[in-house]
């Protein structure tokens, strides 16, 4: 029977019988693998910790024709903050969701699952960061780790690197325009022929900043900016919009916690 060491990210469970669940980890090595543990649901199991959603652990497993299943497991970070705040755990299980979408099945992706590791971190940890900004920061990261980085540095027509008055996101072909471009009729005509889908996003210059900001600092600053909370909801959104229209795919997660912000249950 194979066995390997791994350390692993517990991004969905389902409960399977009375004790027994069913683990997605998100691996370094292996990308997303399924694992089977036994008892684990059960208050008397050594492993209930490490196999809970969000938990990160180190893993000993062994594999049988159709699953992995625990040997052993130790808790590396639980994300404790996460667990008794129904907006940053609605957030916490949208952003699990994505990976699960995202990531491949024995495929490792290290800058994918640091970048998870990163946003769970701030989202549980990080009092003083706004929860909208993690949010938009790691929509926007994720679809650029996935190979959908936009190209932030300036006009793809004119070649504009300035936007004092903001910009325009050409969000299926990934692309900034001055306001000047994307007002021009012959722009328009020559895109109409390369993009499917026509989703322009205005951002200001702030936004436009955060945004670079977000998409080409290193992964373990990418969250270190500021953004008055008064420009959030339009970076908000922006990103939000942007990682869907790239991945074409949408996440009841997200509804749910977009439907708890919209009623204000919210800590901004």
């Amino acid at each position: 029977m194979e066995q390997f060491e791994t350390k692993g990210l517990v991004i969905r469970e389902v409960a399977v019988g009375e004790a027994d669940k069913l683990l997605t980890l998100f691996t370094p090595e292996k990308g997303k693998i399924t694992v089977s543990a036994k008892g684990a649901a059960s208050l008397k199991s050594r492993y209930m910790t490490s196999s809970q959603l969000f938990s990160y652990s180190s893993f000993v497993l062994k594999k049988s024709k159709k699953y992995f299943y625990i040997s052993e497991a130790d808790v590396i970070e639980n994300f404790f903050g996460i667990r008794f705040d129904i907006e940053k755990l609605s957030l916490a299980t949208y952003i699990c969701e994505v990976i699960d979408y995202l990531a491949v099945e024995e495929v490792g992706d290290e800058d994918l699952l640091r970048l998870t590791l990163n946003t769970l971190y701030a989202l549980s940890e990080k009092k003083d960061l706004p929860v909208s900004q993690i949010k938009a920061s790691f929509e926007l990261r994720a679809a650029s780790v996935s190979g959908f980085e936009p190209d932030l540095n300036c006009c793809a027509v004119c070649g504009k690197a300035e936007f004092p008055k903001g910009a325009v996101l050409d969000v299926m072909n990934g692309r900034l325009l001055c306001p000047e471009c994307a007002n021009d009729p012959a722009n328009e005509l020559e895109n109409e022929q390369t993009r499917t889908a026509n989703v322009r996003l205005k951002l200001s210059a702030s936004s436009l900043e955060a945004a670079r900001f977000t998409a080409y600092a290193p992964l373990e600053k990418y969250l270190s900016y500021t953004l008055d909370r008064s420009e959030m909801p339009l970076f908000g959104a922006c990103c939000e919009r942007y990682l869907l229209s790239h991945i074409e795919h949408g996440f009841k997660s997200l509804d749910y916690y977009n439907d708890l912000i919209r009623y204000g249950y919210s800590n901004e």
